[in-house]
């Protein structure tokens, strides 16, 4: 019986780190696989790069997020992961959820300046405190009513 042959690839193998499942809302039982692998610096290039791959919209090419660092790079991943998804037009949604939410959303650019960073931020924190604001007073009166039925009465 011939020893199997080792095989040396000059290629490395992507190393995944973290996976996401969707479902996809145009088809019965259709599911999207999102997978994100662990930053690199190719050797003899000073561009780190993190591979993505999103399985099950039609392209399932092993994409990159780039960048001069391992930290940006990753995030640009995550940026191309959400620009993918709206891009297929395909509708999705985490697995569990009730409404098309992937979990990957878009950034507040920081690349106009900081100041038009916190301008987008407070925006963004605003419209928060206005969905937030009516469950929370809905909460605190419930807790109000239920303390008051809990406090022992005088005899």
């Amino acid at each position: 019986m011939a020893k199997p042959q080792k095989t040396t690839s000059k290629t490395k193998q992507t190393r995944w780190v973290a996976e996401r499942r969707l479902e996809r809302r145009d088809a019965v039982g259709g599911i999207v696989v999102v997978r994100i692998g662990c930053p690199e610096l190719p050797p003899g290039d000073n561009v780190w790069r993190c591979p993505f791959v999103i399985l099950g919209l039609g392209d399932d090419s092993i994409l990159f997020g780039k960048s001069d660092e391992s930290m940006a790079a990753l995030q640009n991943a995550i940026d191309g992961i959400h620009y993918k998804l709206e891009q297929s037009g395909i509708p999705v949604r985490w697995e569990g959820f009730d409404e098309d939410v992937t979990g990957f959303s878009m950034r507040v650019p920081w690349t106009y300046g900081r100041a038009f960073q916190q301008r987008l931020e407070k925006k963004i924190l605003s419209e928060e405190e206005e969905l937030v604001r009516p469950l929370r007073e809905r909460h605190e009166r419930r807790e109000a009513r239920r303390k008051a039925r809990a406090k022992p009465q005088p005899k």
